[in-house]
């Protein structure tokens, strides 16, 4: 019981599934399943396939593509309330990248066939999903930019100007001044941006100088929001 109520929990507060009745996401709870992870611990392999689409109970999940010497790219960062899997899953198609846990993780799976099965019964639901996966789209190819064509500040500040907006405009006064956290070390966060740890510390130097962020380890106080986006655009 205790498990059906932590899938449905999950599941209901996704917004792949945000038009979903809450008889449509027991319904689709019922056929999902939890899978707890260590560190270390993968639950994707590139090349193998996927059951289905996978949620974030708990924790994070890095992705990450590997060249043929093994050097690591990280593609994304997956954190508590976050899906991925979607594309590979609902294509019937083997993964594309491997999939690792940063901490103690907890996943629910979908699997496809549940989901498939939603859309062919509700319409109204299949819009809003193909909604959802366009933002996702639209996102990475914003993610895409700005790993291309931006210099290494400016893909900082794009990065800490997102975690506001993830945490709601972050702990926000209303005077530009919000606060967040790293959902990660540095040194995958310099990964996740395409640059060494030594550059992201001089970077976060340089943003503190010029009084735009406060860094205390983890947590990082941006003092002047609107500055802040201006850089990252």
């Amino acid at each position: 019981m205790h498990t059906q109520r932590l899938i449905e929990g999950v599941v209901s507060n996704l917004k792949l599934f945000r038009e979903a009745s809450p008889r449509q996401i027991g319904d689709m709870g019922k056929h999902c399943w939890i899978v707890a992870l260590r560190r270390g611990d993968a639950i994707a392999k590139r090349g193998a396939p996927m059951p289905g689409v996978f949620a974030i109970a708990y924790g994070s999940i890095k992705l990450v593509l590997r060249s043929n010497d093994n050097e690591e790219r990280v593609l994304r960062l997956v954190g508590a309330g976050e899906t991925f899997g979607e594309a590979t899953a609902l294509l019937g198609r083997a993964a594309r990248y491997d999939a690792l846990a940063l901490a103690e993780t907890k996943i629910v799976v979908i699997p496809s066939g549940a989901i498939l099965g939603l859309i062919d019964r509700d319409p109204r639901l299949a819009r809003s999903m193909v909604n959802s996966l366009a933002e996702r789209a639209l996102a990475l190819l914003d993610e895409v930019e700005t790993a291309c064509l931006r210099r290494g500040a400016q893909r900082l500040a794009s990065y800490l100007d997102g975690l506001v907006v993830a945490n709601g405009n972050g702990n926000g006064n209303g005077n530009g001044h919000a606060t967040v956290r790293l959902p990660v070390s540095k040194t995958l966060v310099a990964a996740r941006l395409g640059i060494t740890k030594e550059t992201l510390s001089r970077l976060l130097r340089s943003l503190a100088e010029q009084r735009l962020i406060e860094v205390s380890q983890r947590e990082i106080e941006i003092l002047d929001r609107a500055a802040l986006s201006e850089m990252a655009r």
